[in-house]
Parts: structure tokens; sequence; C-alpha cells
């Protein structure tokens, strides 16, 4: 039965009305638990991602090197946001090679060339 259908039925049946909000309100209820977790997922992601890039900084300003430890704080904490922006560009210039997908500007292969009306006659 489509949405419509359902409708109807429980427009005319209050039972069947009553159970079809009752599971709508189930889904309802899953969805918002799904997105909860989710959500605190990411936070637990987020600072542990935190928490690790300040271990990494504080423990490469305590190397000795013959600059600041401020200056080696700062360019780990520079370097590495940049490390991975290049990674990310390489990888997306790699895919791009490999035809990663149809855009607009490369359109899929299948897709005829000549005339509109063309029918498939050779």
């Amino acid at each position: 039965m489509n949405d419509e259908e359902l409708k109807a039925q429980a427009i005319q049946d209050p039972e069947q009305a009553q159970r079809l909000i009752a599971i709508e309100s189930a889904r309802a209820n899953a969805k918002f638990k799904l997105f909860a977790l989710l959500g605190v997922f990411v936070v637990i992601v987020v600072l542990s991602l935190i928490a690790a890039a300040l271990f990494v900084v504080d423990k490469a300003g305590d190397l000795k090197l013959p600059w600041s430890s401020i200056g080696t704080s700062l360019g780990t904490l520079v370097s590495a946001p940049a490390l991975g922006a290049a990674v990310w560009w390489m990888l997306r210039k790699l895919r791009g090679r490999r035809g990663g997908g149809t855009t607009p500007q490369a359109p899929p292969e299948s897709r005829s060339e000549g005339d509109q009306n063309q029918v498939g006659t050779s």
C-alpha cells in the first residue's frame, strides 16, 4: 500500500490511525537516537583528535632543536594540516586521472555525441 491508500484507510479506521501514528513515532524516536549516538561519536572523535594534537605539540616542544620550543610547536601545528591538505590534493588529482565519475564537464562515455535524434542504426 502506498501512503495515500494508508491515509484513506486510517481516516476510515481510528484503530488503524492510532497504529500508524505509533509506528511513525517509533521511527522518529529511532532516528533521533541514531543521530544522538552519531553526534556523541563525532564529539568523542573530535576531542580525541584535539587531545592527540596537543600531545604531539607538547612533545615537539620538548625536542632539543637549535630553535625555540615555540617555533617547534608552531611548526608542528602548521605543518600537520598542510601535510594533510597536500595528501588530499594528490588523492583528488589521482582520482581525476582515473575518471572518478561523471560531471557536467566530463559526460559519460556512453553518451552519444552526435545528433539528438540519432537512432541506433549502423
